[in-house]
C-alpha cells in the first residue's frame, strides 16, 4: 500500500491513482478516487436493492460496471457472494444464456423490444389523414 520516498520514509499512496495520501487516512484512496469508488458502489447497491441475488455478470450487463470491479468489492468484503441456482436461464426471444433470474430477455433483446415499442407508439401517435367525403351518384339520380 505504501512506497518509500527519497528520504526513506514510508508514504501511503492511493490504490487507484497512486497519489500520496495522509498516513492517518481511514481509506486506501485519495479523496477524488474515494468519491468515484463510492459512486460506483452506490450504483451496484441500488441495483442489488432492486434485483437481490444478482450475479456479478448480470451487474456488469445491466450497469456497465466491469465484472472485476464487482469482484474487488467482494474481496474487500463490501459485497457478499451467495450461491445462485438460476444460472441456466435462456432469453425468451433469442435463447442466449441469461445469468439472471430477474429478467426474461437479454439486454440486447430488451433494447430491441423497447425500440420496436417506441416505433409502434410513434406510428399510433402520428396524425392520420382524414377521409374526404364524396357523393356517390347512382343511376337513379342521373335520370
Amino acid at each position: 500500500m505504501g512506497k518509500k520516498n527519497y528520504s526513506g520514509i514510508l508514504v501511503r499512496t492511493c490504490k487507484k491513482c497512486k497519489k500520496p495520501i495522509d498516513e492517518k487516512s481511514l481509506y486506501d484512496y485519495c479523496a477524488d478516487c474515494y468519491k468515484i469508488v463510492e459512486e460506483v458502489f452506490e450504483k451496484i447497491r441500488s441495483y442489488l436493492k432492486e434485483y437481490p441475488g444478482a450475479t456479478a455478470f448480470e451487474i456488469e450487463l445491466e450497469t456497465g460496471i466491469p465484472y472485476h470491479v464487482v469482484n474487488n468489492f467482494v474481496k474487500e468484503g463490501r459485497l457478499i457472494e451467495i450461491e445462485n441456482n438460476f444460472i441456466n436461464i435462456e432469453c425468451k426471444r433469442c435463447g442466449c444464456l441469461l445469468l439472471s433470474a430477474h429478467h426474461k430477455y437479454c439486454p440486447r433483446c430488451r433494447d430491441e423490444i423497447q425500440r420496436e415499442m417506441d416505433n409502434v407508439k410513434g406510428q399510433l401517435l402520428q396524425p392520420k389523414e382524414k377521409a374526404k367525403m364524396h357523393l356517390q351518384i347512382s343511376r337513379k339520380d342521373k335520370t
